[in-house]
Order: structure tokens, then sequence, then C-alpha cells
């Protein structure tokens, strides 16, 4: 029961969130001047070659995280190797969507790179809620999750505005440490979970200063952007790696 009402108290705080973001925030609308990144050269035949060529660190992250997936320690329920499964689906996804916008950078090539991000974001939402409140909270919150996140993108894609978007993303980043801060552990070695949270935090300041990061070495900060936050997802993916079930005594946890 009481993990049920974790569950509800949940739902009925991220519906009163995006409430006031819409009640608060006007539409926002995608910037056009977003798609002029500072490096957008041309090498060996490739436009804009190291916005391309850094997201292939989403996809080595996904391949090294296939290991896990059959490990019998990584996972207590079968949900969350479902999400484990779907973030790294969603980083190879990540790889080829953002390789396909940066060839051709427009509002319907990005569709591409943010679809697959925003289940990511969910996946990880869901697996983090579900280790630190309760398994029932994140096994229940996975699917509508993932459906949101989606949802998200494909509202801004049909109206051009990005606000419930900017929920999924700033908002999952947010609660993150929260999240973290809110139950025990029941998985040892989540320290790494706060290496995720830092070096996203790290991607977006290097993507808000591509073009200052451009003046001062040898390319924009967008590509420095992928590697980062490829790096947030290696972080994630290398501790479920290596992450061992903590008993009762070290987590006050309990089962579901």
């Amino acid at each position: 029961m009481e993990r049920a009402q974790r569950g509800l108290t949940i739902g009925i705080g991220a519906a009163v969130l995006i409430a006031l973001v819409f009640a608060m925030v006007p539409p926002v609308m995608q910037d056009p001047a977003y798609h002029a990144f500072a490096d957008r050269r041309t090498l060996w035949g490739v436009p804009n070659f190291w916005n391309v060529i850094t997201n292939a660190g989403f996809l080595l992250v996904a391949l090294y995280g296939l290991k896990s997936l059959r490990s019998s320690s990584a996972f207590i329920a079968s949900w969350e190797r479902t999400a484990y499964a779907v973030l790294l689906a969603g980083s190879a996804a990540v790889s080829a969507g953002s390789s396909y916008y940066h060839l051709h950078p427009d509002d319907s090539t990005l569709f591409w790179d943010r679809l697959p991000m925003a289940v990511i974001f969910m996946a990880l939402l869901a697996a983090i809620l579900g280790e630190r409140l309760g398994t029932e909270v994140g096994r229940g919150l996975l699917l509508p999750l993932l459906v949101f996140g989606a949802g998200s993108v494909f509202y801004w894609r049909f109206t051009g505005d990005l606000r419930l978007y900017g929920v999924v993303q700033f908002g999952t980043m947010l609660a993150l440490p929260l999240i973290l801060l809110a139950g025990p552990p029941r998985y040892t070695l989540t320290g790494g979970l706060w290496w995720t949270a830092a070096l996203y935090a790290a991607a977006k300041i290097a993507e808000f200063l591509d073009r200052p990061i451009a003046g001062s070495i040898a390319t924009g900060g967008h590509p420095w952007k992928h590697l980062l936050a490829a790096g947030a997802l290696f972080a994630y993916v290398r501790t479920v790696s290596r992450r061992r079930r903590m008993d009762r005594a070290e987590s006050s946890y309990g089962e579901s």
C-alpha cells in the first residue's frame, strides 16, 4: 500500500508539474538558429563531420551494455531488465538518429534525434524510481513514462511546442538527484548514478557554449555535448554491469 501511494504521489506530482509549466510558460517554439552549429566543416565528404562522428559514442555504449542483459546479479526484477534493454536500444537509436539529423539539420530530422533521447530519459527514470522508491513503482510507471516521453516528441513535431519535451528532458535530470536521496539503494555502486547526472549536466553546458568553445579549441561545444552525454550513459551502463544486490541489512529496502 505504501509503495502504491508513492506511485500515486509521483503521478500527481508529475501532473501538477506539467500543469504549472503549461499555465506559467508560454509555448516554446524551436529556434531556427539551433540548427546553425559552430562547427559545420565537411571532412572526407561528411557534412558537419564532428557533429556526426561523435555520435558513435552512443552506439559503443549500447554495445558495451549488451553483456549485462543476461547477468543474473544486475537485475532483481524482470521489468528492470526490460527497462535496461529499452535504454540500450535508445542509445543505439540516438547514434543513428542524431547522425542523420546532423547530416541534414532541420526540424524534420531533429525528430529522429529527440525521439530515442526521450525514450532513454524515461527508461532511466523508471529504473531509478524502482530502485529507490520500490520495484512496484518503477514497474507500474515504466510503460506510461515511455509513452509520455515519446508523446512529448510527437507533440512538439505536430504543434511546434517544446514544453512537454522540456519536462521530459530537464524534469528527468532535475528529479534524478532528488530520487537518489529519497530512498536507500538496493544495489551496490550507485555512485555511478551521480556521475550520470553530473556528466549530462556538463553535456548541456557544452551544448549551450557551442560557439564560445569553438573560439577556443579545434571544434565547437556540440561534439563535446555528444561525448559527455554518451559518457553519462556509460556511467550508468557500467554501474549496471558491475553492481550487485545489497542484502536487507545494507539497503533497508525490503522485498516487494
